[in-house]
């Protein structure tokens, strides 16, 4: 870094690249940071300059120092799910930290090979939502559903992004999820979910389809992108 905002401290700047920096290791699956000697070189200022800097992001808990070895990037527990029931299931939906971004919501033709678990006509209309997860922050998945007309223009968009379908459909419809069937495979990220998850074309996620269903049929089929190194699940299994 050659030039400097003379109005902002240097080590608020340096921290700024290196917050990229470590994202991008993160990523590569790096646990080892730059050595301070190599920031020096790189950012050409002062060793006073560096240990701040890389204060910074240790007070934000992207870095730890081990005394005697160097400067570590720290790696998160993945986020995990139980999916054994669909109470515990749901419960992924309102993880600690978790935010969520509308997308998308509107209605759209219903896409082929939909119209029978929805109980609709090739071509009709129904609703497509689109909502992203964060967490701390973080892309972690996109979530994309479809379900009936009807019942996806009800729903605001405040209650799209503060609520799981399962409350939606008991709390606002008064209908109660009474079965769901769940298919995840491993895949790799097309150009569309790698731009949205920030993450590479190309690079493996968790792909997991969905429907769920009330008495009367299927209400809500569509699939989540998950990212793979962010994210687990957890089932118990039983012989009884």
């Amino acid at each position: 870094m050659s030039k400097y905002n003379s109005l902002v401290p240097k080590y608020v700047q340096i921290a700024d690249s290196l917050r990229e920096k470590v994202d991008e290791m993160y990523k590569d699956g790096q646990e080892k940071f730059s050595s301070d000697d190599e920031l020096i070189k790189m950012f050409d200022v002062s060793r006073m300059t560096i240990r701040q800097a890389v204060q910074v992001l240790v007070e934000e808990g992207l870095l730890k120092r081990v005394q005697g070895k160097g400067t570590f990037i720290v790696r998160k527990e993945k986020l995990k799910t139980d999916i054994a029931k669909l109470d515990t299931f749901f419960r992924g939906w309102y993880l600690e930290n978790f935010t969520v971004q509308l997308l998308y919501r509107g209605c759209v033709p219903c896409p082929q090979g939909l119209e029978d678990k929805l109980g609709v006509e090739p071509g009709e209309e129904v609703y497509q939502v689109k909502r992203l997860r964060l967490s701390e922050g973080i892309p972690i998945v996109i979530d994309n559903r479809y379900l009936l007309k009807k019942y996806g223009e009800e729903i605001t968009d405040e209650e799209y992004v503060k609520y799981s379908f399962s409350h939606l459909f008991l709390n606002k419809f008064k209908m109660a999820l009474t079965e769901g069937e769940i298919e995840i495979e491993a895949v790799l990220a097309n150009q569309e979910i790698a731009h949205i998850l920030g993450i590479a074309e190309g690079a493996p996620i968790l792909y997991r389809s969905v429907d769920l269903k009330v008495k009367n049929g299927c209400v809500l089929t569509g699939a989540s992108s998950y990212r793979g190194d962010m994210y687990k699940y957890k089932s118990l299994l039983s012989l009884d």
